[in-house]
């Protein structure tokens, strides 16, 4: 078994939304596309925001990704479709790609690691992963599709 994470390019984009729309992490995949075909224009990579694919024996079955976000200090981080294929979840790789984005934070000096959750799976994720809730937003996505914001210190 063959373990990778790597910089996302473009020939990935097609198996990250298949991931993106198994996992309920958007549900707007055009945004989601153009977000990261954006990702690699020339130009912008170095700046925001930076995508990752996790590869088990050459198949994409997760992704990450980094940004700033403009109005904040550079100190600060978010994750942005952060989603493991939902036949493989609960075995790991989630926290391995975690266990990723905390890297390149600590090597960029970033404080605090910020992420939205959506599901009730996804907030159990980052809880067992010593994220705090610092906001929410109900309904935000309709009748009981909140909204929840967490941070962690890196």
């Amino acid at each position: 078994m063959k373990i990778k994470i790597r910089n996302l390019n473009k020939k990935d984009i097609p198996d990250c939304l298949k991931i993106i729309s198994g996992t309920k992490v958007s549900s707007n995949l055009e945004e989601a596309k153009k977000i990261m075909d954006f990702s690699l224009s020339p130009g912008i990579k170095p700046l925001n925001p930076n995508y990752y694919v996790l590869e088990l024996d050459k198949k994409i079955i997760g992704i990450s990704g980094l940004y700033y976000d403009y109005e904040d200090p550079k100190d600060i981080m978010w994750m942005d479709y952060f989603a493991v294929s939902p036949a493989l979840q609960r075995q790991g790789w989630g926290k391995k790609m975690l266990q990723n984005l905390e890297g390149i934070c600590k090597k960029r000096k970033t404080r605090i690691l910020c992420v939205f959750a959506e599901t009730k799976q996804a907030l159990s994720f980052y809880k067992k992963h010593k994220f705090k809730i610092f906001g929410r937003l109900n309904n935000y996505y309709g009748k009981n599709r909140h909204r929840i914001w967490l941070y962690k210190k890196v």
